[in-house]
């Protein structure tokens, strides 16, 4: 990721999210994400309605901020950003991301640059105009870690 320039990565539920974390999470009109910080661990953003279930899929000990249907969930994104150091620079939006995340995300976090995350995706093994490998194709496991981060 670093040798990208990124900072960060962000993912909604779906093909990128399962390939890079091993969490299966459909897309609905609440906003399910995981910011993949260059430093520090990942962190989670759910409704709060949703964490028990989250909580099943995501390894333990992991940071999940849920949202209540009064907060924002861009706000929640913005603040794993700051709180990872995330301050400058760039953030990888993974190109699936629906516009209004992105709009979101980025009305919370300004000053932040936010490009595409596709070359990063791409490297560490991801076909992104295919999704994740099959099973049986390759290992069938996530990798690891980004490219950077190993």
């Amino acid at each position: 990721m670093k040798e990208f320039g990124l900072q960060a990565i962000v993912l909604e539920g779906g093909p990128a999210m399962t390939y890079f974390t091993g969490v299966r999470w459909g897309r609905s009109e609440r906003t399910f994400a995981v910011v993949l910080p260059a430093n520090g661990a990942p962190a989670w953003v759910a409704p709060g309605f949703e964490v028990m279930r989250a909580s099943e899929l995501i390894p333990a000990g992991s940071d999940i901020r849920a949202w209540e249907e009064d907060e924002s969930p861009f706000l929640k994104i913005a603040g794993i950003l700051k709180d990872r150091g995330v301050t400058s620079g760039k953030v990888g939006i993974e190109d699936t991301v629906r516009f209004f995340v992105f709009n979101g995300i980025r009305k919370q976090a300004p000053k932040l640059d936010y490009v595409s995350a596709e070359a990063v995706l791409k490297a560490a093994g991801m076909d992104t105009m295919q999704g994740p490998p099959r099973r049986g194709a390759t290992s069938g496991a996530p990798p690891a870690a980004l490219p950077a981060r190993r």
